[in-house]
């Protein structure tokens, strides 16, 4: 079903809103509990279950907005979450439109797979290239253990925005 302009507003509008709650949650200390060192980046899992379903444009300016809020608390690396968002969210929503059907299983093995890069990336390039003292002992310590929780609240996540998305596509169940 084709939506109008009005659906698709209030869709991305929804969408915004998510994506910004989202960061509320990952950036504001106390909002959300760490377990032990790891926090969750929600931002991740959220841009990928928002952005799959949608057009490689869309998903790549939800990618885009997603890491502009994350840069925006970020004192070290103005416009590394921006880019780095808005390439995975186009590629990912370019497979999914061309290759992939847009699955749990899809969606999941994206989130892992982005999220390992992620902090695989950030490591290599703000803490590693740095020189700084203990940076392998941090990856094991602090990076991995984010990457396993960000992939483990990927499942709760998709079962708290699937249903919404579909109610804004307007996806009707056929039994």
């Amino acid at each position: 079903m084709e939506l109008s302009k009005r659906d698709k507003t209030i869709k991305y509008i929804a969408f915004c809103f998510i994506i910004a709650f989202s960061a509320l949650l990952q950036n504001v200390g106390g909002l959300w509990f760490e377990i032990g060192t790891a926090r969750c980046f929600f931002i991740i899992p959220v841009c990928v279950i928002t952005g799959l379903g949608e057009d490689e444009r869309t998903s790549a300016l939800l990618g885009f907005f997603a890491g502009l809020l994350w840069d925006i608390v970020s004192a070290q690396h103005m416009g590394f979450n921006c880019i780095f968002l808005m390439v995975v969210c186009y590629v990912v929503s370019a497979f999914e439109t061309f290759i992939f059907r847009d699955t749990f299983k899809f969606e999941f093995v994206s989130t892992v797979i982005i999220s390992f890069l992620y902090v695989l990336c950030y490591w290599l390039f703000f803490v590693l290239r740095r020189g700084v003292d203990g940076s392998a002992i941090s990856f094991l310590t602090f990076y991995f253990p984010c990457f396993v929780y960000t992939s483990a609240m990927m499942p709760l996540l998709y079962l708290l925005i699937n249903p919404l998305k579909k109610k804004l596509n307007k996806e009707t169940e056929v039994f």
